[in-house]
């Protein structure tokens, strides 16, 4: 029932006040999962990076999920929950075995820090590039 009066105050807020949904209360829950759910992020986000970044961590968790979700399969104008499954999975793979792959290889691991910033910029780069070349494909 919550969820779809998510759905519907998500769609039309005055058609779900009229239809007799609390758009007020539904706002407020939704707010509150949504909070729970990016604490619960910032906490895994804590796990892999090992340091707590306050003031700009939304940027840092923004850019890798965006590459998580594009790792996933998804593209510019369409996703689905299987890619950010998918990509979260992958992208977390990454995470763990960059640093590892860092120290046994080079014997630096802060070498796995930049390739991870690197393969996450890159990532969405190439995504863009792919996006604005199907679109000039399409157009003519």
């Amino acid at each position: 029932k919550l969820g779809q009066q998510m759905r519907a105050v998500g769609q039309d807020m005055n058609i779900a006040a009229v239809s007799g949904i609390n758009v007020d209360r539904t706002r407020l829950i939704a707010m509150m999962i949504s909070t729970v759910l990016a604490a619960w992020g910032q906490l895994i986000f804590l796990q892999n990076i090992g340091t707590f970044n306050t003031y700009n961590s939304h940027e840092q968790v923004g850019m890798f999920s965006i590459a998580a979700i594009l790792i996933g399969g998804a593209s510019i104008s369409k996703a689905t929950i299987w890619n950010a499954l998918i990509g979260v999975l992958l992208f977390h793979t990454l995470f763990v075995v960059s640093p590892l792959a860092g120290q046994r290889i080079l014997g630096i691991p802060q070498v796995g820090e930049y390739f991870r910033s690197f393969l996450a910029y890159g990532v969405i780069a190439v995504a863009l590039a792919l996006h604005a070349w199907q679109s000039r494909k399409k157009a003519a």
